[in-house]
Protein backbone atom coordinates (compact mmCIF):
# COMPACT_ATOMS: atom_id res chain seq x y z
CA UNK A 1 0.00 0.00 0.00
CA UNK A 2 1.29 3.46 -0.87
CA UNK A 3 2.48 5.69 1.97
CA UNK A 4 0.41 8.65 0.80
CA UNK A 5 -2.67 6.50 0.55
CA UNK A 6 -2.35 5.15 4.08
CA UNK A 7 -1.70 8.67 5.37
CA UNK A 8 -4.89 9.86 3.67
CA UNK A 9 -6.90 6.95 5.08
CA UNK A 10 -5.61 7.72 8.58
CA UNK A 11 -6.47 11.38 8.12
CA UNK A 12 -10.03 10.49 7.08
CA UNK A 13 -10.45 8.05 9.98
CA UNK A 14 -9.19 10.70 12.42
CA UNK A 15 -11.79 13.14 11.10
CA UNK A 16 -14.53 10.52 11.43
CA UNK A 17 -13.40 9.76 14.98
CA UNK A 18 -13.51 13.44 15.90
CA UNK A 19 -17.00 13.72 14.40
CA UNK A 20 -18.15 10.74 16.48
CA UNK A 21 -16.63 12.29 19.60
CA UNK A 22 -18.59 15.46 18.87
CA UNK A 23 -21.78 13.44 18.39
CA UNK A 24 -21.20 11.65 21.71
CA UNK A 25 -20.70 15.01 23.44
CA UNK A 26 -23.89 16.41 21.91
CA UNK A 27 -25.82 13.30 22.94
CA UNK A 28 -24.43 13.62 26.47
CA UNK A 29 -25.60 17.23 26.63
CA UNK A 30 -29.08 16.13 25.51
CA UNK A 31 -29.02 13.36 28.11
CA UNK A 32 -28.12 15.85 30.83
CA UNK A 33 -30.99 18.10 29.70
CA UNK A 34 -33.39 15.17 29.87
CA UNK A 35 -32.14 14.25 33.36
CA UNK A 36 -32.59 17.86 34.45
CA UNK A 37 -36.14 17.77 33.06
CA UNK A 38 -36.85 14.59 35.02
CA UNK A 39 -35.54 16.20 38.22
CA UNK A 40 -37.70 19.28 37.59
CA UNK A 41 -40.81 17.16 37.07
CA UNK A 42 -39.99 15.19 40.24
CA UNK A 43 -39.68 18.47 42.11
CA UNK A 44 -43.07 19.64 40.81
CA UNK A 45 -44.64 16.33 41.76
CA UNK A 46 -43.26 16.61 45.29
CA UNK A 47 -44.50 20.21 45.59
CA UNK A 48 -48.00 19.23 44.54
CA UNK A 49 -48.12 16.28 46.91
CA UNK A 50 -47.07 18.66 49.68
CA UNK A 51 -49.94 20.97 48.68
CA UNK A 52 -52.32 18.04 48.91
CA UNK A 53 -51.15 17.01 52.33
CA UNK A 54 -50.30 20.40 53.87
CA UNK A 55 -53.74 21.88 54.22
CA UNK A 56 -57.34 21.13 53.67
CA UNK A 57 -58.40 22.10 50.18
CA UNK A 58 -61.68 22.22 48.36
CA UNK A 59 -62.80 19.43 46.06
CA UNK A 60 -62.26 21.61 42.98
CA UNK A 61 -58.69 22.44 43.99
CA UNK A 62 -58.09 18.79 44.78
CA UNK A 63 -59.29 17.77 41.31
CA UNK A 64 -57.09 20.39 39.63
CA UNK A 65 -54.01 19.31 41.59
CA UNK A 66 -54.78 15.64 40.95
CA UNK A 67 -55.12 16.25 37.19
CA UNK A 68 -51.88 18.21 37.20
CA UNK A 69 -50.16 15.32 39.02
CA UNK A 70 -51.45 12.91 36.38
CA UNK A 71 -50.05 15.22 33.69
CA UNK A 72 -46.70 15.34 35.50
CA UNK A 73 -46.62 11.55 35.76
CA UNK A 74 -47.21 11.24 32.01
CA UNK A 75 -44.50 13.86 31.37
CA UNK A 76 -42.09 12.01 33.61
CA UNK A 77 -42.74 8.67 31.93
CA UNK A 78 -42.21 10.21 28.47
CA UNK A 79 -38.95 11.78 29.69
CA UNK A 80 -37.84 8.41 31.07
CA UNK A 81 -38.56 6.78 27.70
CA UNK A 82 -36.64 9.55 25.97
CA UNK A 83 -33.76 9.03 28.41
CA UNK A 84 -33.66 5.29 27.65
CA UNK A 85 -33.67 6.02 23.93
CA UNK A 86 -30.89 8.57 24.30
CA UNK A 87 -28.86 6.10 26.37
CA UNK A 88 -29.15 3.56 23.55
CA UNK A 89 -27.99 6.21 21.10
CA UNK A 90 -25.02 7.10 23.31
CA UNK A 91 -24.08 3.44 23.68
CA UNK A 92 -24.23 2.97 19.90
CA UNK A 93 -22.13 6.08 19.28
CA UNK A 94 -19.55 4.98 21.85
CA UNK A 95 -19.36 1.56 20.18
CA UNK A 96 -18.77 3.24 16.80
CA UNK A 97 -16.15 5.48 18.40
CA UNK A 98 -14.42 2.41 19.81
CA UNK A 99 -14.40 0.82 16.35
CA UNK A 100 -12.85 3.94 14.82
CA UNK A 101 -10.18 3.99 17.51
CA UNK A 102 -9.43 0.33 16.87
CA UNK A 103 -9.21 0.90 13.10
CA UNK A 104 -6.91 3.87 13.66
CA UNK A 105 -4.63 1.80 15.84
CA UNK A 106 -4.51 -0.91 13.19
CA UNK A 107 -3.83 1.65 10.43
CA UNK A 108 -1.09 3.28 12.50
CA UNK A 109 0.62 -0.08 12.92
CA UNK A 110 0.27 -0.66 9.18
CA UNK A 111 1.76 2.77 8.52
CA UNK A 112 4.71 1.98 10.77
CA UNK A 113 5.20 -1.33 8.98
CA UNK A 114 5.12 0.40 5.59
CA UNK A 115 7.59 3.03 6.79
CA UNK A 116 9.95 0.34 8.07
CA UNK A 117 9.74 -1.52 4.77
CA UNK A 118 10.32 1.70 2.84
CA UNK A 119 13.32 2.58 4.98
CA UNK A 120 14.69 -0.93 4.59
CA UNK A 121 14.40 -0.75 0.80
CA UNK A 122 16.02 2.70 0.83
CA UNK A 123 18.87 1.35 2.91
CA UNK A 124 19.30 -1.54 0.46
CA UNK A 125 19.42 0.86 -2.48
CA UNK A 126 21.96 3.04 -0.74
CA UNK A 127 24.06 0.01 0.17
CA UNK A 128 23.87 -1.23 -3.41
CA UNK A 129 25.00 2.18 -4.70
CA UNK A 130 27.83 2.29 -2.17
CA UNK A 131 28.92 -1.22 -3.13
CA UNK A 132 28.90 -0.28 -6.84
CA UNK A 133 30.85 2.87 -6.07
CA UNK A 134 33.39 0.88 -4.06
CA UNK A 135 33.76 -1.62 -6.93
CA UNK A 136 34.31 1.19 -9.43
CA UNK A 137 36.92 2.81 -7.21
CA UNK A 138 38.59 -0.55 -6.71
CA UNK A 139 38.59 -1.16 -10.51
CA UNK A 140 40.15 2.28 -11.13
CA UNK A 141 42.93 1.59 -8.65
CA UNK A 142 43.92 -1.61 -10.36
Amino acid sequence: MDRKRIDRIIEIKEKLRKDKEREVEEASVKMNAICAGIKAVDGQIDENYEKLSARSISGNDFAVIRDYLDYLDVSKSSLLCEKASMQETIDLLQQELYEYARELKMLTKLQEKINRAFKKSENRREQKLLDELALRLDDKRI
